[in-house]
């Protein structure tokens, strides 16, 4: 299953923890990207938040994959589960088929 998260900063890093958090987030995401469970990430440009479609085999695998990141604590998440676009788009025309 694919979702896009997002999320924002919410909470203030503490400023001597900023500089090792911010790394172990970024050390994190070159991780999650290698090994597949990020198909993409991108910031803002402002710099407090960001987007990625994340791989996930359930609901709690989401969860679990999102507690572990350096910055959970910081941020809101928001979380969207996706649909592929081809099926979504045959069972609408589908539908729409069906109300005549």
């Amino acid at each position: 299953m694919k979702y896009l998260v997002t999320a924002e900063q919410s909470i203030p890093i503490p400023r001597e923890r900023a500089v090792a958090v911010w790394q172990a987030a970024q050390e994190w995401t070159k991780a999650r990207l290698a090994d597949g469970t990020l198909d993409s990430h991108y910031v803002f440009p402002e710099g407090r938040g960001g987007l990625a479609i994340v791989n996930a085999d359930s609901h709690e695998t989401l969860r679990r994959t999102l507690v572990g990141h350096p910055l959970y604590a910081y941020m809101d998440w928001e979380v969207t589960p996706l649909c592929d676009w081809g099926p979504a788009y045959d069972s609408t025309i589908e539908f729409l088929q069906k109300m005549g």
